[in-house]
């Protein structure tokens, strides 16, 4: 996990980001909170698999989930 003072993750292509993103991924990628990507992984529509007591999203999942969300 990552800090608060932690910088940010970088992805300059879609083949750095991982096959399955957690809400630190998720926060690095959309340039939001942890808080605020955690509260995503908990909404409806949004596309985690649950493995244990660890939440996760697979990339294709996420951009798709994305795409349905532009206006």
């Amino acid at each position: 996990m990552t800090s608060e003072n932690t910088p940010s993750k970088r992805y300059y292509e879609m083949k750095e980001i991982p096959l399955f993103l957690s809400a630190d991924d998720i926060a690095d990628i959309l340039g939001i909170s942890r808080a605020y990507a955690y509260n995503l992984f908990y909404a409806k529509g949004f596309p985690t698999l649950k493995l244990g007591k660890r939440r996760l999203v697979r990339k294709e999942k996420f951009f798709a989930w994305l795409e349905e969300q532009e206006v």
